[in-house]
């Protein structure tokens, strides 16, 4: 189970190294030049299930040090392995992913300055920048005026947002409805109230140019142009704060150390609450082969709840100082089964839970069918065709964290000094990874070469260099005891690195 989770952390570094060649991707440092929509597909993929089973293994081992060590002993453990690296990251590893963006940002845009430039080729895009010949010209040319983004904005939206009077006045002039809200309930007239902070930080990520004062000005204007905003839909200074508690990205990736704290915490509660109630067990079915019955029903009204429902593919992502409930909810689930599942197996006369058994089956299935179907349904327009989709979601999530179980347990349970070793470095691997796979992104920006070959030196490169990192300047020093616990150099540990090294 540590190797599966290392391997999931792992996954992380090809997932944010894949973003950078999915066409039309916003909110990243690097956009590049050469793309493909394959990187989009394995981007969704990976996130469908990566996270869910993270956070049940998180669960399994949580349970695994209550019952070996009492709760004291769990949530001394747990702070200091969780909580406390968290809190250095955010001082530390979030700033650099900052910093690192702001730079590259700033090279990258230097560079297209000196070529010629081309009028944006989306109406969003467009009305982002205020380039209203081109919103025009789109549109006569047959662009949808009240088509939706991937966070469900219309153009009028963020023209809106932006302040970009002329080409707000052209969308209602060609008839584009200014009641259609995103995915988050913003309607144009009430993003008019946005923050300056959160303005500026998402025109940061999607490389639009603003001026505090033209914008507001810009603002001004158009709240006379759109229907006033009824009663109770003001965008109020309590909308504002909701908007930084739960939306301003703060966590960055170390989002998940975020949510296992709350999630720890919550663990604590439930079995201090079942132990005074005597609770014994729950039905051992739970956790048998009908859990699929209980497990995809909950999962799927979990995620009903969330933004990106009927427009992405896996849940939705929370940075904010407060978890979205409905994304907490999503992975309670999984952390909890994963739980259960620890005391399912000390009860079992096998000595271990069956599921993923079949996972030569269920893995192949998944990924030939179960994905593919989902991502279909989950774009079309209907609703009912959204639903299915989000149960070929939440079914994809469960096979593919069941059949990854049963593939270690049957071919890597066996002791390696190598997979040992990727484990423990896995965790420095990830919350290191992102300043790195930025500039490296940045590095190869300017080669022409095919988006394969970049992404392949991209991950590769990041990787040796963080693994390097870490044998040398994390493992056997006080930051290795910290997210490790400690250990002693050895010539076996050497050989161990150059044989990952040669690995890759």
């Amino acid at each position: 189970m540590d190797a599966l989770r290392g391997v999931a952390m792992l996954l992380g570094i090809v997932l944010h190294g894949a973003i950078s060649f999915i066409p039309g991707a916003g909110g990243w440092a690097v956009k590049d030049p050469v793309s493909s929509e394959g990187f989009a597909w394995l981007l969704a993929g990976i996130h469908g299930f990566r996270m869910p089973l993270f956070f049940l293994i998180s669960g399994y081992f949580t349970m695994m040090l209550y019952r070996r060590r009492g709760m004291a002993s769990l949530l001394r453990q747990r702070t200091k392995r969780i909580l406390v690296p968290m809190l250095i990251g955010l001082i530390t590893i979030i700033p650099a992913n900052w910093i690192v963006s702001a730079y590259v940002g700033e090279q990258i845009q230097a560079t297209q300055e000196t070529q010629p430039t081309e009028s944006p080729t989306d109406i969003f895009a467009s009305a982002a920048s205020g380039d209203v010949e081109q919103v025009r010209k789109l549109i006569d040319e047959g662009a949808d005026i009240d088509q939706r983004s991937a966070d469900g904005a219309t153009a009028l939206l963020i023209a809106s947002f932006f302040g970009r009077v002329e080409v707000v006045e052209l969308l209602l002039a060609r008839g584009a409805d200014p009641n259609i809200a995103n995915h988050n309930g913003d309607l144009p007239n009430t993003v008019l109230a946005a923050p300056w902070g959160i303005t500026q930080w998402l025109a940061d990520l999607s490389k639009v140019q603003v001026q505090r004062d033209e914008v507001e000005a810009g603002r001004r204007r158009i709240a006379g142009l759109l229907p006033k905003v009824p009663d109770g839909q003001v965008a109020t200074k309590a909308g504002e704060l909701r908007g930084l508690l739960f939306d301003f990205p703060l966590f960055g990736h170390l989002w998940f150390l975020w949510f296992l704290t709350w999630l720890v915490a919550g663990f604590a509660i439930v079995m201090t609450v079942a132990r005074w109630l005597r609770f014994k067990a729950l039905p051992d079915w739970m956790t048998g082969r009908f859990c699929y019955l209980w497990l995809i029903p909950a999962t799927m009204a979990a995620q009903s709840f969330m933004r990106n429902f009927g427009t992405g593919f896996g849940p939705d992502t929370s940075l904010g100082l407060l978890p979205i409930p409905s994304v907490l909810i999503y992975y309670a689930l999984f952390f909890g089964f994963g739980a259960i599942c620890f005391d399912r197996e000390k009860r079992s006369e096998h000595g271990q839970l069956q599921i993923g058994n079949l996972w030569w089956v269920t893995i192949p299935a998944c990924l030939l069918l179960v994905f593919p179907v989902g991502l279909i349904l989950t774009h079309m327009e209907n609703a009912e065709m959204r639903w299915g989709g989000l149960l070929a979601q939440s079914c994809f999530a469960w096979m593919m964290t069941f059949g990854m179980m049963g593939l270690f347990r049957k071919h890597l349970s066996h002791p390696s000094a190598t997979m040992r070793y990727l484990s423990d470095s896995s965790y420095w691997l990830y919350l290191a990874h992102i300043p790195l796979i930025i500039y490296v992104q940045y590095w190869v920006y300017h080669y022409q070469l095919p988006a394969a070959i970049k992404f392949a030196i991209v991950c590769s490169v990041t990787t040796v260099i963080l693994l390097l990192s870490y044998h040398w300047f994390i493992r056997y020093t006080p930051i290795g005891t910290l997210l490790n616990g400690k250990r002693s150099r050895t010539p076996e540990s050497d050989r161990v690195l150059e044989a990952v090294l040669l690995e890759r």
